[in-house]
């Protein structure tokens, strides 16, 4: 991971001095090993300070003297293990180590936000790293000159371009083995910049040196503050809490007042609590006995104990009367009360340091974006307790999830636990969602408009994927038009989308049987949508997700005019990896293979979004020649590189692989390119709409 920039005025990639100014420090800072070892020292009660609020020092007497000399910045890392836990600096041209340390410090304890918060358990585990920077010089070669003015080992690099900013330290270069090419590379991406953007000569290039000092805290930290650092709740407290939870629903389903607080039992910050209710019948499987279940962690932060309770009975509650359980049958339900505390970034799903993993302690939680997964299991290993957590994380791009270990005290078990949406499935027919503002609400102006957009001269071929817009009709509604009219659809039709709202399934195929629109319908193909689920990695049947996209809606009036006996599937995807589009492309291409017929696959997208006409104009060309050349991964490196807001980036890339995979992407044909402002006359913010054709 690379070292992070801070948004502050101690954010390194936004220094307090003009960058052309002219640099006060360029001699290396001399420290004795005294002076470092009180930089270290001085660094670690800082981050001690930041994270616990316990500003004092961390020995008997004064804090550790730093000496005042002179710097160009610094900055301080905070790792576990391998892994990068914090990374922030301070640079100014005229500053002065202590303070320059003492700012790097905080930041880094506090703000890094690529991060969750650091927990004061953490400390006895996390190795401290202060890199002291100095000889920052502008690089006044031009063009590809610039890559002899960087040695590797020696030099960190930063670059200015107006206000996108960025900074590498000496060592990733040297850990990443980079050369200086691939070292400028990196340093633009970091400020959000194309790869390439140090040729440009309007990019500032600065060079800095630096040295770094390194120590486990546990070796800074005396084990008497160690020992003293807050705690949490003991399994005496879970014990009442989980009485006490069971009263309060009791009462709350007999419509009584509940007690909204204890004194008996600890309240203070957790990282999760797990409430359930099982039947007491011990002859039954442990699996089969959870009725229900309601939950919140926050590994990366924190929650109030008992008010997060509280907010889960009204969960539980509202269950009880979903599942229609009285007050009687509750009484024969047992309460089971989870809290996990003191959580520990062990490292990713592929990367994880779990030497110091105890499973009869601690639960392991798998985070990737907003999905979480818990499990606790004491009779297992740590390895083992692993791959079960991560067998719920059923997400693409699951294996750049976080694990964390967390301190676990419960009234059960085992614990299993997790976010992730459950496919729903929906009724038999899809009532329309968006009809009236994205196309007309009624049957006589749907075909008003669609004749209005035919083009007599549309010659219909076999093609084997199109790509249309997914926009109002007002805007893109006649360009997609003119994509349908030049395909002989099909029986089968696939449509990929990207996935715009939050509900459900993060990649959804529509378990529907029927399409229903303004005075008609269309089919779908619940058996094909039923085997496309089965046989693709990550996909779910689940109608949640598809209840009020409008990306597959708008293109169904469409194909009821010209192919009404077509049937379409549809599938939503959101986010994911490269690697996990690829595979899945894969068994999607050898599941389609086995088919009588090959369905017609769709892309729904449009291009860049809410930039000035010319800037999407420009963006979108880079975008269309690569979907031009047929080359998927091509489409996803330009996307990234230079930022191009296109949607359906996901299902692009997931459909032309397919395509690829079935040796159906040779050619493509451009229908047509427009933007939002032939529409709306408003070039300042506009949406770019493209349509194309697979064969």
């Amino acid at each position: 991971m690379f070292e992070s920039t801070t948004p502050s005025q101690s954010d390194p990639a936004s220094p307090s001095g003009s960058p052309s100014k002219s640099v006060w420090v360029p001699t290396r800072p001399e420290l004795t090993e005294d002076d470092k070892e009180n930089v270290l020292r001085r660094a670690a009660e800082c981050v001690l300070s930041a994270i616990v609020g316990q500003d004092k020092p961390i020995s008997e007497g004064q804090s550790p003297a730093v000496p005042a000399v002179p710097v160009w910045g610094v900055f301080v890392s905070l790792k576990s293990g391998q892994q990068l836990r914090a990374c922030c600096g301070h640079i100014e041209d005229e500053v002065l180590l202590p303070t320059a340390l003492e700012r790097a410090a905080h930041v880094a304890a506090t703000w890094d936000l690529r991060f969750p918060a650091i927990q004061p358990a953490e400390l006895s585990f996390l190795d401290l790293e202060v890199w002291i920077l100095w000889n920052r010089q502008r690089i006044e070669a031009q063009g590809e000159s610039r890559v002899k003015s960087i040695e590797i080992g020696k030099h960190g690099v930063q670059v200015v371009k107006g206000q996108q900013r960025g900074l590498l330290l000496p060592g990733v270069a040297v850990e990443h083995q980079f050369d200086a090419r691939q070292f400028l590379d990196q340093v633009c991406r970091k400020a959000g910049l194309p790869a390439r953007a140090w040729l440009d000569n309007a990019t500032e290039l600065f060079t800095f040196e630096g040295f770094a000092l390194r120590r486990p805290l546990a070796r800074l930290l005396p084990e008497n503050v160690l020992a003293s650092l807050p705690s949490g709740p003991g399994m005496a407290d879970v014990l009442r809490l989980a009485e006490f939870a069971r009263q309060n629903l009791l009462a709350m389903s007999e419509g009584a007042t509940p007690s909204f607080y204890t004194t008996a039992a600890f309240d203070g910050p957790v990282q999760g609590i797990i409430l359930t209710l099982k039947r007491g019948d011990d002859k039954e499987p442990e699996s089969s006995r959870k009725v229900m279940e309601a939950s919140r962690v926050f590994p990366q932060g924190s929650l109030p104990l008992q008010a997060t309770m509280m907010d889960l009975l009204q969960a539980l509650l509202a269950g009880l009367k979903g599942q229609q359980i009285g007050s009687e049958a509750f009484r024969q339900l047992r309460m089971g009360m989870t809290v996990l505390t003191n959580p520990r970034l062990v490292g990713t799903a592929t990367d994880c340091a779990l030497d110091n993993v105890n499973p009869r302690r601690q639960a392991l939680c798998a985070v990737l974006d907003r999905y979480w997964a818990v499990r606790y299991a004491p009779q297992e290993d740590a390895k083992t307790l692993l791959q079960q957590t991560l067998s719920r994380m059923r997400l693409p791009g699951a294996t750049t999830a976080r694990i964390f270990a967390l301190s676990i005290f419960s009234t059960e078990g085992e614990v299993e636990a997790s976010n992730l949406p459950r496919p729903v499935p929906g009724p038999a027919v899809r009532p329309p969602a968006v009809a009236g503002r994205f196309y007309p609400a009624h049957a006589n102006a749907i075909d008003e408009f669609l004749t209005s957009a035919h083009s007599p001269t549309a010659e219909r071929q076999i093609w084997s994927g199109a790509m249309v817009p997914h926009a109002g009709w007002k805007f893109s509604g006649r360009l997609a038009v003119r994509v349908w009219e030049q395909i002989q659809i099909p029986s089968n039709v696939i449509i990929v989308a990207p996935k715009h709202q939050a509900l459900g399934c993060d990649w959804a195929v529509a378990p529907h049987e029927t399409w229903a629109l303004p005075g008609l319908s269309l089919k779908s193909n619940a058996q094909l949508a039923r085997a496309c689920a089965e046989n693709v990695p990550y996909f779910e049947l689940d109608a949640a997700a598809h209840a009020i996209e409008h990306a597959i809606e708008v293109q169904l009036p469409i194909i009821a005019r010209l192919a009404p006996a077509s049937r379409v599937v549809g599938v939503v995807m959101r986010d994911g990896p490269y690697p996990a589009l690829r595979g899945a492309a894969k068994k999607f291409a050898e599941f389609l293979q086995a088919l009588p017929e090959l369905p017609l696959l769709v892309i729904s997208t449009d291009m860049s979004h809410y930039e000035t006409e010319s800037k999407a104009r420009e963006l979108d060309r880079l975008a269309i020649e690569a979907i031009k050349s047929c080359d998927p991964e091509r489409l996803w490196k330009t996307c990234h590189e230079h930022n191009i807001s296109m949607c359906g980036i996901v299902p692009a890339v997931f459909v032309m692989e397919t395509l690829k995979e079935l040796g159906r992407l040779e050619t493509c044909h451009v229908v047509g390119y427009t933007t939002s402002a032939e529409s709306s006359g408003d070039s300042s913010r506009v949406v770019g709409y493209l349509g194309a054709l697979f064969a």
